[in-house]
């Protein structure tokens, strides 16, 4: 299932806000290196047919993400720098930890092309082997290696120590890059020299290195800095104001939250698209700060409260799809740990002023045109109002058109109906079922009261029937719902759960195998854990996720699987280490130590499993294999608009070979975006519409340096190598995503199309010269 971080963690700055980024400025380095290297290799003109025939062996082997030891090592030391570079690039792409030492020495090369090009493959390598090299790397006296090193310490594990040192450095490009991969790193960092460094950071006068700062404090909270960020939350440059109010978000106390309201009073000397993009990151703040106050029920905590919801509501009403749909996602956030009692259901006085006016806000929004501000205005109304909500959800349900709003509402009514069984068994097979993302929706559904409500679960249609409707659906013809149904088996105990998963791992084929496979997997950890898992139930003082009491209900018999069953579960686990897809191999992993089936001696290690990966086939349906290369660009039109991506096929070629014979082909003609999220990507490219599918098979990865700036164009994946027709747009700097995800392109044109796309608006992709 392709998926982004969904920190859904977003943000930052337009194109022309930043002469040249750190990214860029790597990048833009080695192109100027290699020709270099060119020249002193013979001359650009010169041909030399070994040459070839050694860099087209090396793209093979990086496309079969296999390469043979002797034979790729002897390219490491070959006396042509070409060969060398694309060598250490190989070497990264197919991740060979073996060879860890020949990179680290390639560090002194005598190309710095070559240099920077091993400091980075050592970084996609991840091993921790490398952390000395590449830190005495990150000081080099040459900038090449030095920021190539920098941009590779962010994929190392460590504690940061060489990355906080980097963030002294004088050139403001390099800081801001060191501050990008410390990031990661943040939580790991010793205390009191993250906090000097952060103190020092924001005391920078470049603008461009504070709010990368920002970004680190937003994942170390440490309330010791609370009043250096609150001063922030006035910060008149809009990136220092978005990180300032996602660091303060992660804070705790009055004081955070009183910065944040404080924050919103300047809001109106943003315009357009800033401004919007501040009252996303406030609200946000908002919701994760007042929550603590909403679940003390404190009449103190009232005024500020009010406040809160006098800022949410105001967001909710605003023009910008993204601003008001935030704004009920913070809403929800802010009563996550409210509990209403349960005569609340009936006695509407019994809630605050301030919860009942965003109660109103909320369901007017339940009707709104846009799509996304109508799906969390189904899930805040829920969350705010309980049961009372269900009629008039129920009502929306049924007049809904949209699969991904229908979803929303049934995960909405799965939480809050007061009889959600009956309503989301005959939705699992309704008019809008038809699309995969309904069904889905409704089997979560039905898991959920199965697990949370047991005691509304009417005598047709108890445990087991709802355990039967799960285990069925595992045979599902779309892969999405038989995985998501096969991970759901696993919490519904019982022979004809254990029976529907073997079923299912024996019989899964095409398109999706290795999600379903993975479903089962987790479905059987669950099921045969020891204890076994049993179907959860209410107990005395809970609450629902409405914040609604839950009564007792007894718990049922223990399941006790056969000796038969666990040893032909025992078997799969066994087959699941040897699947060619590393996705499987990790799940049956998770799964063995999980169950005890197999003892200690008979679970591989992580590593094993990755090492012993055979070579990835490439499907006959592909294009060729491709070299970097001249192409020409893609026009995505919308029903919003035109927007031009220029393709990065010197960086990605294989990729940008693969969108432009999809493009070719029609093959993304009448699809949609499936998912926007405020201020991070616009997703598109499954013809599903679900976020789990593709063009049937899966394509490499192809990481590389270019910065994920606004408006780049990357590969949405579930791992290494798992990638397909799935593309996303960045709405704003997302240095996170730097090398963990193919940039393949840059939209160059009608950005501002991007930026008013919305879920489920059409497109079509077509070749422009």
């Amino acid at each position: 299932m392709p998926l982004l971080p969904k920190s859904p963690h977003r943000n930052a700055p337009l194109p022309d806000r930043i002469a040249m980024s750190p990214g860029t400025l790597a990048c833009a380095l080695l192109a100027v290196l290699a020709m270099l290297a060119i020249i002193t290799a013979g001359g650009c003109g010169d041909d030399d047919p070994e040459r070839a025939r050694r860099l087209q062996d090396l793209a093979r082997w990086e496309d079969r993400r296999l390469a043979p030891a002797d034979s790729l090592a002897q390219a490491l030391t070959s006396r042509d720098p070409f060969v060398r570079l694309a060598a250490a690039r190989a070497a990264g792409l197919i991740r060979r930890d073996d060879v860890v030492p020949a990179l680290e020495t390639l560090l002194g090369d005598r190309s710095q092309a070559v240099r920077a090009e091993a400091a980075w493959s050592l970084g996609l390598i991840g091993d921790a082997r490398a952390l000395p090299a590449l830190s005495r790397a990150s000081a080099d006296r040459q900038p090449p290696l030095r920021v190539a090193a920098l941009a590779a310490l962010a994929h190392v594990p460590s504690d940061g120590a060489a990355l906080l040192a980097g963030t002294r450095l004088t050139a403001p490009k390099e800081a801001a890059l060191a501050w990008d991969s410390l990031r990661p790193h943040a939580a790991r960092a010793h205390r009191d020299s993250l906090r000097v460094a952060i103190t020092a950071g924001l005391a920078r006068p470049e603008s461009d290195v504070r709010w990368r700062v920002l970004r680190c404090a937003e994942l170390a909270p440490d309330s010791t800095l609370s009043t250096t960020l609150a001063t922030f939350a006035r910060a008149p440059q809009v990136q220092e104001r978005v990180h300032a109010y996602r660091a303060l978000g992660k804070q705790r106390g009055v004081a955070a939250l009183a910065a944040v309201l404080g924050g919103f009073d300047s809001h109106s000397r943003f315009r357009g698209r800033d401004r919007d993009r501040v009252a996303i990151a406030g609200c946000r703040a908002l919701g994760a700060l007042a929550a603590p106050l909403a679940a003390r029920a404190s009449e103190a905590d009232h005024e500020f409260l009010a406040q809160v919801a006098d800022r949410l509501i105001a967001a909710a009403a605003a023009n910008s799809a993204g601003v008001a749909e935030i704004a009920l996602e913070s809403m929800s956030a802010l009563v996550a740990r409210a509990p209403l009692p349960p005569e609340a259901a009936t006695l509407e006085s019994l809630l605050p002023v301030w919860r009942l006016r965003l109660v109103k806000a909320a369901s007017e929004r339940a009707s709104d045109t846009r799509v996304g501000v109508r799906a969390a205005a189904a899930t805040a109304w829920a969350d705010l109002r309980g049961p009372t909500a269900g009629g008039g959800l129920e009502r929306a349900l049924g007049a809904e058109t949209v699969p991904h709003v229908a979803a929303a509402q049934l995960r909405a009514l799965a939480r809050i109906h007061p009889a959600p069984a009956p309503l989301l068994a005959s939705r699992s097979a309704g008019p809008l079922a038809a699309h995969a993302l309904v069904r889905m929706a409704a089997l979560e559904g039905l898991a959920h009261v199965a697990h949370e409500r047991p005691q509304l679960l009417p005598p047709d249609l108890g445990p087991g029937r709802v355990a039967a409707i799960i285990a069925a659906a595992t045979s599902d013809t779309s892969f999405a719902v038989a995985a998501t149904a096969a991970g759901l088996a696993g919490g519904m105990p019982g022979d004809g759960s254990a029976a529907a998963l073997l079923r299912t791992w024996a019989t899964a084929g095409g398109a999706g195998t290795a999600d379903v496979r993975s479903g089962v997997l987790e479905g059987l950890g669950q099921l045969f854990a020891a204890p076994p898992a049993t179907v959860a139930t209410g107990t005395d003082g809970a609450t629902g996720a409405a914040g609604i009491s839950l009564p007792a209900s007894p718990a049922p018999p223990r399941w006790e699987p056969s000796p038969a069953l666990g040893e032909r579960v025992r078997q799969v686990l066994l087959a699941a280490f040897a699947e060619p897809d590393l996705r499987v191999r990790l799940a049956a992993r998770e799964a063995a130590l999980a169950t005890g089936l197999l003892t200690v001696a008979l679970i591989p290690t992580e590593a094993s499993l990755r090492a012993t990966l055979p070579a990835a086939l490439r499907h006959p349906a592909q294009p060729p294999l491709a070299q970097p290369s001249r192409v020409p660009d893609l026009r995505c039109d919308t029903t919003r608009g035109s927007f031009r991506i220029r393709l990065h096929a010197d960086t990605a070629p294989n990729t940008c070979a693969l969108f432009l014979w999809l493009a070719g082909r029609g093959w993304f003609d009448g699809q949609a975006f499936h998912r926007v999220v405020p201020d991070f990507v616009a997703q598109g490219g499954d013809p599903d519409g679900t976020g789990w599918g593709g063009p049937g098979f899966a394509i490499r990865s192809e990481a590389n340096r270019r910065p994920y700036r606004r408006g780049a164009v990357g590969v949405a994946d579930s791992g290494l190598d798992t990638g397909g027709s799935q593309f996303f747009v960045t709405l704003s700097e997302q240095p996170h995503l730097n090398g963990r995800y193919t940039l393949f392109g840059e939209v160059v044109e009608g950005m501002d199309v991007v930026d008013r796309l919305q879920v489920g608006d059409t497109y079509r992709f077509s070749i422009v010269p």
